[in-house]
């Protein structure tokens, strides 16, 4: 006999509430089929952004959006030849072959707040400008591996010769272009046999930045690049960034050195020309002081009275603080927290990279405690919080997002396939997160929209739409370091641009159709 109408509600509420029904109960089809849709329903609504309102516009967009989305969630089903889940490096290609690629690129992102400083821009572009520039002196240690600096004339630290000679060596000169290239940029053809296990891809990741450091440390060079790097986020429809820096000081062609308050003055002053250059469609840019964290306590001393001179002299630019490095192979926050903690006490705001690790257990993945102990305003990457349930609800209570990185996590042996990253979990019960790019320079991306693909389509799964797009958008803005006013005056801007892109793209479609 079927159940009562009030038994059967209620065990719909408590299905809809993420309880099970009570044991020994029974029920006929139309109960089990209803008691399903208000699970499922349920698990909708969790979904990060579901939350937001479309109007209908918006749900005209979304249409066409998530046709193109179930076409190649069906395709993949079917075939298993799914994107996110293969080496983001062996499908650049196919993704930006991609409908829904197209569309997320076309689409206003709000911010990038986990950038690099030397992996923003293009390596081809590093490559075609700035290794045409006189002056520039390339040599090999006797490791193999390749440095860049120039000179009036060269010192004797290292066999220097001038990149324009050797070029002009070569036959094909794109051959050495080529060369060159290899030598900026993880990309390959066959990752896991490059990179057979995360130690190994995060050495050679490592030799990447000694490579381009100095090649872009030069004050010209480094004004150019990141003007071209933030260049590429605008063109990708991204307003704004956040990125750290180890803080190298930039250096002339005579060989003098600036001082870290010089280099930063010249971080500011380039990110404004831009601005001006481009009020139309950028918004700015601030930096976090992000040394290396594999150091003694002194040099954290150090870094710790560094940051607090540049937080005084470049208030509005200097967001705050972070450690980098490879968690697994650097010192954990807790070895730190004397100093640390003396930046809770000045008022400066911390985004540490914390969890960046498949260990359990380890000082790694105690950074997350540590974080947000330390009142971290972002993490970054956090992929080891879902094994920390008392650091997660911490986090929420705080409201502390995580930046997740999909491509960087794939890229550096994390994850291999993205619809098993952790942040899946965290995106189907609406946790804050937001998406960033970490260092596309170095991996072959430019911009945002490959990891807001990799996430809209590995993280959100199927049933994520232009409602979770919008929400990472939003999350974005109002998670950034800017102060009220700033953040409002953004927020206002995007709105806009988003209103543009809502308008427009259902005739973009029919005329490109």
């Amino acid at each position: 006999m079927g159940l009562t109408w009030g038994v059967c509600c209620l065990l719909v509420l408590v299905a809809a509430a993420g309880a099970r029904p009570p044991a020994g109960h029974t029920f006929n089809t139309s109960d089990y089929l209803q008691q399903r849709r208000a699970i499922l329903a349920q698990e909708q609504t969790d979904i990060l952004g579901q939350n937001q309102v479309l109007s209908a516009e918006e749900e005209q967009v979304n249409k066409i959006l998530m046709a193109a989305k179930d076409a190649e969630m069906e395709d993949g089903f079917e075939t298993l030849d799914f994107l996110p889940s293969k080496n983001f490096m062996t499908v650049i290609q196919q993704m930006e072959e991609s409908q829904v690629f197209k569309l997320i690129k076309q689409m206003p992102k709000g911010a990038a707040l986990h950038l690099h400083h030397s992996a923003m821009a293009s390596s081809w572009w590093v490559v075609q400008e700035l290794t045409y520039w006189p002056h520039l002196y390339m040599c090999y240690d006797t490791d193999d591996h390749l440095f860049f600096r120039f000179f009036e004339k060269p010192d004797t630290t290292c066999a220097w010769e001038l990149v324009s000679t050797v070029r002009s060596n070569y036959v094909d000169p794109s051959e050495f272009d080529a060369m060159l290239f290899s030598r900026l940029t993880l990309l390959t053809e066959n990752p896991d046999e490059k990179y057979p296990d995360i130690n190994t891809v995060w050495s050679i990741f490592q030799g990447y930045f000694a490579t381009i450091s100095n090649l872009i440390m030069y004050r010209p060079a480094w004004e150019t690049y990141l003007y071209h790097a933030l260049g590429e986020f605008a063109d990708d429809n991204v307003m704004y960034i956040e990125f750290r820096g180890s803080l190298p000081p930039l250096y002339e062609l005579n060989g003098t050195k600036l001082t870290e308050e010089e280099s930063v003055a010249v971080y500011r002053d380039t990110t404004q020309r831009f601005v001006d250059d481009n009020q139309d469609r950028f918004f700015g840019a601030r930096f976090i002081f992000a040394p290396p964290r594999g150091v003694d306590n002194a040099t954290v001393h150090e870094y710790v009275s560094l940051m607090k001179r540049l937080k005084k002299a470049f208030p509005d630019f200097v967001a705050g603080f972070d450690l980098v490095g490879q968690e697994d192979k650097g010192e954990p926050l807790i070895a730190f927290v004397d100093e640390l903690l003396q930046l809770s006490e000045a008022d400066i705001r911390v985004f540490y990279h914390a969890g960046e690790t498949n260990w359990m257990g380890m000082e790694s993945d105690d950074n997350l405690i540590d974080a947000l102990l330390l009142n971290a305003s972002r993490i970054g990457h956090g992929y080891a919080l879902v094994k920390h349930p008392e650091a997660k609800m911490m986090a929420l209570e705080k409201d502390v997002p995580i930046e997740v990185s999909p491509i960087s996590n794939q890229v550096l042996k994390l994850v291999e396939d993205l619809r098993n990253h952790p942040a899946v979990g965290l995106v189907a019960e609406g946790f804050p997160i937001v998406v960033s790019a970490d260092d596309p320079g170095a991996w072959g991306a430019s911009g945002l929209s490959y990891d807001m693909y990799e996430a809209f389509m590995a993280f959100g799964g199927a049933k994520a739409d232009l409602r979770f797009l919008k929400q990472l958008a939003i999350n974005s803005i109002s998670y950034s370091s800017l102060d009220e006013a700033a953040e409002s005056d953004l927020m206002y801007k995007w709105v806009e641009k988003w209103k543009e892109f809502v308008a427009k793209t259902p005739t973009l479609l029919a005329d490109r159709g």
